[in-house]
């Protein structure tokens, strides 16, 4: 029997989410995926482009309990007194431009790329600061089998077929290092929050710095410090309560790098003209009852590069337990 790359891959990603729930008893699963189909996106009919496709599944270790080496690290992230969680990750991203019905280059939009990698990160946590260490390992080009899992994705939902995924960016390792600050002023709160939050990245996958923050209004609040795929629930956020919320958030890069827009680091393959600074904004809604969390949000980009003036919307669904 003959199983295709991209099926291969769900099935794997499925079973690693089947081995790492038997240690979600003892720490917490975070599973993410984003689209940009009508199926995730409200509004206008949508199309595949930009950053089209994503999934993550991450685990996060009980606290305090992780490797020799990962204590040190967290001492100097925030200290002996703070709770600390070590995590793994895997996850694939997909971007396209817009004409993907073309089976020719299309040298006034982005091209073609697939990120395929793996993490490893610990978070330092006390009552009103969150700081969270990520390594990331991968691969960017045909090896992270974007195109399979597009066009059998794009199979599986009846809709047409991208045609241009030899133009693809070449294989090529990619490293990335990024710390995020998340902070809570005012302490826990029963049902309104602001948490701000800045970040930077560095690697030859992507570049940048920026800072933003959320607002959440909630009946209650869980005691987290807001959902995102890089954060997870502390013990403190499984009550027997059923949290129920809403939240906005917004953001701002400075951009230095990105090999999804600049092209291979060598050279030899299509770019376009990258905007140094870019705009996120975000809403949506969440529910948590104990240990399962369930979140929505609709994300709107703005402009990345210069050939382009438009925006991208894109919709994720994260499910933790």
């Amino acid at each position: 029997m003959t199983i295709r790359a991209p099926r291969l891959v769900y099935v794997l990603l499925l079973l690693a989410t089947i081995g790492v729930s038997r240690l979600a008893r003892a720490g917490a699963v975070e599973t993410t995926v984003d689209n940009d189909t009508d199926a995730f996106v409200p509004g206008p009919s949508t199309t595949d482009r930009n950053y089209t496709q994503g999934s993550r599944i991450a685990w996060y270790g009980s606290p305090n309990e992780m490797p020799g080496w990962a204590h040190g690290l967290a001492d100097r992230l925030g200290g002996r007194d703070s709770e600390r969680r070590f995590g793994l990750a895997i996850g694939q991203e997909i971007y396209t431009p817009d004409a993907i019905s073309k089976r020719t280059p299309i040298l006034n939009d982005r091209p073609y790329a697939g990120w395929l990698y793996g993490s490893a990160f610990v978070v330092s946590e006390t009552e009103r600061r969150e700081r969270t260490l990520e390594m990331t390992a991968g691969v960017v080009g045909p090896k992270s089998l974007a195109s399979d899992a597009q066009r059998w994705w794009h199979g599986e939902l009846g809709i047409r077929a991208p045609r241009g995924w030899q133009y693809q960016l070449h294989d090529e390792p990619g490293v990335m290092l990024r710390l995020t600050e998340r902070r809570r002023p005012w302490g826990r709160r029963t049902h309104v929050d602001l948490v701000p939050h800045g970040v930077a990245a560095v690697g030859n996958v992507l570049t940048y710095a920026g800072a933003g923050a959320t607002l959440r209004v909630g009946l209650p609040l869980p005691d987290d410090f807001g959902q995102s795929p890089t954060t997870a629930p502390g013990p403190g956020g499984r009550s027997g309560k059923v949290h129920l919320y809403a939240f906005a958030r917004a953001e701002g890069r400075a951009v230095a790098h990105s090999i999804f827009l600049d092209g291979n680091t060598l050279g030899g393959s299509q770019r376009v003209h990258r905007v140094p600074f870019v705009g996120e904004s975000q809403m949506g809604f969440g529910a948590r009852w104990r240990s399962i969390g369930l979140r929505y949000l609709f994300s709107y980009t703005t402009q990345e590069f210069r050939e382009r003036m438009d925006v991208h919307r894109y919709g994720s669904i994260g499910l933790s337990f």
